[in-house]
Formats: C-alpha cells, structure tokens, sequence
C-alpha cells in the first residue's frame, strides 16, 4: 500500500482502490489535485484497468475530488476499463447524484459490492476479447452520451441546429425509445425460441412521443439504467448464446450479437451530431446570433 498524504491505494489483480485518509475534510479538498499525478502514474505501473473509490472515510467533499475521479476515468475509460464508487454518505451520494455523476460511474453501498460488481464471470473470462470489448463499449455508452449532452446550456437543448435538424432533446429521445426497444429484443432472444422482432418508424416515435415535452435528464438516465441491467443480464451467458437469433420483421434472422453490435453503435452514431450541434451552437454564439 501506498500512504499518501490524502489518499491512499492498493490494488487487486486488475482492480485499483482509492480510499482517503480520515484526516481528509472540506477544508484540504482542494489539496487533493497534488495527488493526481502520482496516482495515475503508480495505476498505469500496475496496469490496472479497474478502479473503485472508497469514500468511506469523506463524508464531505468537493470539486477537487470529483476532478480527480473524473480524469482517472477519463484514462481508464479510453482503455476499456470501469470505476466504481462505494460507501458514499447520504450527503456525498447527493452531491453525485445533483452532478449527474450517478450516470457514468455505479454506486455501490460497500467495497464488496464494488468488487463483486468490477469482478469479471468465469463465463465471462472465456468469452472472446472482441466481444468483451464490445460489452464494455455498451456500457460505457451511456456515459459517454450524458458528458457530451452536460456542456449545452438548457434552452440549447431545444434548439434545432442546424434550423430542421432534430434538438438534442429529441436525439437524446430518439435513443431512449430505440434502446428500450433493443433491450427488449436482447431479452427475448435470450429467453425465447427466435423470437419475432418488429420494427419501428423513428419519425412516427418522435411525431408522437411528446420530444418536445420530456425531460433529458429522465432520458439519460433510463438510458444508464437499462443498460446496466441488460449488461448484468449479458454477462451471465456463455458466448455461444450470442449466436442466438430472432426473426425481424424486415431484416430477417438477427443474432443477439448483431443486436448489441447495432444497439452500442446507435448512441456512438449520434454522438457525433450532438457534438456537431454544439460546434453550431458556438459559431451562432460567437457570430452575435441568438439561439
């Protein structure tokens, strides 16, 4: 274990926890940047793609450790990996769940659990690398598409940019009805014989579907949520059952591994549009225009 002055780590196998001294309050949060470096460095010599923090012992905290969990995912995340958060006080599980936190990083009520949820299943561990790529890619999904919808200011979220093109609101929509709909075809071929699978008109969704009424953070977060459960679903199969099919009404035999090929692409397709708008956005800002 190495003591730092803040924070302390120690690893298991591929799994690095981070936990904070006791003597760790409000008043030294801002010191806790000093430590950064050394943390990213010591996990990249231990070559651990998994990180869990322990607040345990922070029942207060500031910005400064939400900085520092946030770069440390950032590095883990280009590497496929996963960060898990534990033992938050109520105070400190509210603080995560106002930033919007609770959407990219699991909370977990004890360290077992966080353990148990980075653990990977002997079945799991079998499973080809390109599909356990793909899995992480799923689940990291919802994330990545709630970092990018977090920079536009609310009324932008409404703003079709360019004039025409769908809002973010309703982008953000349109991937929360499709992956409702993929998760119910996934679930069925697991626990059918090939099933049958409509299809679904995407104008017709966001023609009838209240768009301009939802709320994106209730959006986003259905998106985390079914994808965590899908995710804890899947990683309970043998990867033979992704050879599994069902019958779509226009497209024919789909394998279970085609559907969460197609469903991990959808948000990674529109995350370069939502990107795109706020480029638009910018330039409108930056022109003098109002949006």
């Amino acid at each position: 274990m190495a003591l730092r002055q803040l924070i302390q780590t120690q690893s298991a196998g591929d799994i690095m926890v981070l936990e904070l001294a006791s003597s760790v309050s409000s008043l030294a949060d801002h010191n806790i940047l000093n430590e950064l470096d050394g943390i990213r460095e010591q996990r990249r010599c231990m070559g651990c793609s998994k990180l869990i923090v322990d607040l345990a012992e922070a029942p207060f905290f500031g910005s400064s450790l939400l900085e520092l969990i946030r770069v440390l995912w950032n590095d883990i995340s280009r590497q496929g990996g996963r960060l898990v958060i534990c033992n938050p006080s109520p105070v400190g599980r509210e603080v995560l769940e106002v930033a919007k936190f609770h959407q990219i990083w699991p909370i977990m009520e004890s360290r077992e659990e966080a353990f148990m949820a980075l653990s990977v299943p002997p079945n799991v561990a079998n499973w080809p690398d390109t599909l356990k790529d793909l899995l992480a890619r799923y689940e990291r999904g919802a994330g990545e598409l709630s970092a990018a919808v977090a920079g536009f200011p609310s009324m932008q979220l409404k703003t079709p940019a360019p004039p025409g093109a769908w809002s973010v609101l309703q982008i953000v929509c349109h991937l929360s009805d499709f992956e409702i709909v993929y998760a119910d075809r996934m679930k069925r071929v697991v626990a059918e014989d090939n099933p049958t699978m409509l299809s679904g008109d995407p104008d017709l969704f966001a023609a009838k579907l209240a768009y301009e009424q939802r709320d994106v953070r209730e959006e986003l977060e259905l998106i985390a949520s079914v994808r965590r459960q899908v995710a804890r679903i899947l990683r309970t199969l043998k990867s033979s059952d992704f050879d599994r099919t069902g019958q779509h009404s226009t497209d024919g035999p789909v394998s279970l591994l085609v559907l969460l090929q197609r469903v991990t692409g959808h948000i990674t397709h529109h995350l370069k549009f939502i990107e795109g708008k706020a480029e638009s956005l910018r330039g409108a800002e930056s022109a003098g225009l109002r949006v």
